[in-house]
């Protein structure tokens, strides 16, 4: 059971981490690229999006276990 809540909250860091990242990507790419960071915002964001429920999937899927063993 500590097993499951220290991955819990490794996989919870990990999420703010990768937000964090992405967020610094997107603003530095448009302070970069000033009017063609327009064509490529929606390829970030989808990116991060697909990050984002990757690891949420992640996490659901270790709170099923968790409930199914208690």
């Amino acid at each position: 059971m500590e097993n499951i809540k220290k991955a819990k909250q490794f996989l919870s860091n990990t999420l703010i981490i990768n937000s964090i990242v992405w967020a610094t990507v997107m603003i530095v790419s448009s302070l970069i690229l000033g009017e063609e960071y327009k064509k490529i915002n929606f390829v970030l964001l989808g990116g991060f999006f697909i990050e984002f429920l990757r690891y949420s999937s992640t996490k659901n899927k270790l709170e099923k276990t968790t409930s199914k063993k208690d």
